[in-house]
């Protein structure tokens, strides 16, 4: 299981650039090689002392830059590691280094976060702040999508040339704009519309994009026509699917109704405001 302080910064491995050091480490003597062979400085030991020198440091930058990764990913492991292990939400950084047993356990910390080995850790106020949470995108408000929703099938409605097909369209647009909107105002209710959602909905926007496309079509050939009249049928059980769904929203609405009345007659028939004659007669009285 990921340590939820690491980064994936902090566990990829660059083990494959060790390769290309060394590549570049050969490649750098025998061109230095042949240009001391060919300079006329070959015989001056100082000349050929520094650019073997000059060679062999720009040769071992890649390595070192490798090794220095690695000691980075090493000190976040080990950090990270004594971190999981601390049940507390703050430390204060004057016991920081005591405590995990990492001397200069502040500046580590702060320098490994701000070169992204390190998450969900925080300096403030002399504290180092734990468990921090991640940062989340902002969420996609419900009436920007409805509305973008509602705007997609009228534009698709709008190039489609079918009168039958647009007048299906229609409803599935009306009914559609009516669980949007119930879903806006009893946002409780998500959950009795999430596969309409998620699944209905945007698997009919795809087949009127495609009834549209095939329309276009100058040559309407037979796999065009077999597949215009595959979606043609398809939407008449869409709209009344998208009716059922409507009215199961408003099953649960029409038993808080049906009880509250019941509730209500019952009280007033006890207060002798109705004759118990007037009672609803209920389903379960038959």
């Amino acid at each position: 299981m990921k340590n939820k302080y690491l980064t994936d910064l902090a566990t990829k491995n660059r083990l494959r650039h060790i390769p290309v050091g060394l590549l570049c480490i050969l490649f750098s003597s025998v061109t230095v090689q042949v240009w001391l062979e060919d300079s006329p400085f070959d015989e001056d030991p100082v000349i050929w002392l520094l650019a073997h020198l000059t060679v062999l440091a720009v040769s071992l930058m890649p390595l070192w830059r490798i090794a220095l990764w690695r000691l980075r990913q090493h000190s976040a492991k080990v950090i990270a590691g004594k971190l999981a292990k601390r049940r507390e939400h703050s430390i204060p950084l004057e016991k920081l280094s005591g405590l995990l047993g990492v001397p200069r356990a502040g500046a580590k910390i702060a320098k490994l976060k701000r070169l992204g080995f390190l998450q969900r850790v925080e300096i403030e106020n002399g504290e180092l702040v734990l468990d921090n949470p991640l940062p989340q995108a902002a969420p996609v408000r419900q009436e920007a999508r409805s509305d973008d929703v509602i705007l997609e099938i009228r534009r698709l409605n709008d190039e489609i040339d079918d009168a039958a097909v647009s007048e299906r369209i229609d409803r599935i647009e009306d009914v559609t704009a009516s669980i949007l909107r119930t879903l806006r105002e009893r946002p409780d209710r998500a959950a009795e519309a999430r596969r309409f959602m998620d699944y209905y909905l945007p698997t009919t926007l795809k087949l009127l994009e495609s009834y549209r496309l095939m329309e276009d079509q100058s040559y309407q050939g037979e796999n065009i026509r077999a597949a215009r009249r595959s979606i043609e049928h398809v939407l008449d059980k869409l709209v009344a699917a998208a009716q059922k769904q409507q009215d199961k929203l408003f099953g649960s609405e029409a038993l808080d109704v049906e009880a509250e009345i019941d509730v209500l007659e019952k009280m007033m028939a006890s207060d002798g405001l109705i004759a118990g004659k007037d009672l609803r007669q209920t389903t379960s009285n038959g």
